[in-house]
């Protein structure tokens, strides 16, 4: 489903210094598998899940999902790339404040122009999958870090995208609550047959994934 064929990211700093972050980096992530990737600080993995998401564009090589390359595509096309097909979930949350437990999950849907009323009740489907039935009406400012995290990864999942990419999604959260986090999120993703590319340093939740692989170097191992 997803493919990266010899990517490499360079930067510039300066004008003549270039800090070469990623190199001939190959990766197949098949439809339905949940990978892990680790790796050090630094070593790209942020960049990794950018270049694939269409937040950024490689130096060279191509990035291919469902057998067509996306590395060509313009803003306007990754953004709908990425509203169709993939969805975010980020170590610090990223939640609305002002938005109740409940409307923070249904946020993609109604930017998509859904029904109002059908997507508070997907939303509240998905709320009950990740145990937060009893938080809807909260203000998420209200809730606890893995609470808030749930809430991220419902909102992540309730388009049913065909590719997750979480960054770091337990770094904030204590070990109970960073596998209840996890374990939502893989369930969820299995239940919708939905791929999971996950970068993380835990290393007490590797053993929960089909694949770990490693980025060291600039490429994967």
């Amino acid at each position: 489903m997803l493919e990266c064929r010899c990517i490499a990211k360079t930067y510039s700093k300066g004008a003549t210094e270039e800090i070469k972050v990623l190199s001939n980096l190959n990766l197949k992530i098949n439809l339905g598998e949940i990978v892990a990737l680790k790796g050090s600080s630094g070593t790209g993995k942020t960049t990794l899940l950018n270049l694939i998401s269409g937040l950024d564009y490689p130096s060279s090589g191509d990035i291919v999902f469902r057998n067509k390359i996306i590395t060509n595509h313009n803003t306007s096309q990754l953004s709908l790339f990425r509203r169709n097909h993939i969805g975010i979930v980020f170590q610090f949350f990223n939640l609305i404040n002002d938005l109740t437990t409940l409307e923070n999950i249904c946020l993609p849907l109604i930017i998509r122009g859904q029904n109002k009323s059908l997507a508070m009740s997907q939303g509240l489907q998905l709320a009950t999958s990740f145990e937060l039935d009893s938080k809807i009406n909260h203000p998420v400012q209200l809730l606890s870090g893995g609470e808030a995290q749930r809430v991220s990864v419902a909102r992540a999942m309730i388009t049913n995208p065909d590719l997750i990419l979480a960054d770091e999604p337990t770094g904030n959260l204590d070990s109970t609550n960073a596998n209840l986090v996890i374990d939502c999120l893989i369930n969820q993703c299995k239940k919708n047959n939905t791929s999971l590319f996950l970068v993380t340093h835990n290393e007490s939740i590797l053993s929960k994934f089909d694949r770990v692989l490693h980025l060291e170097n600039g490429t994967i191992s």
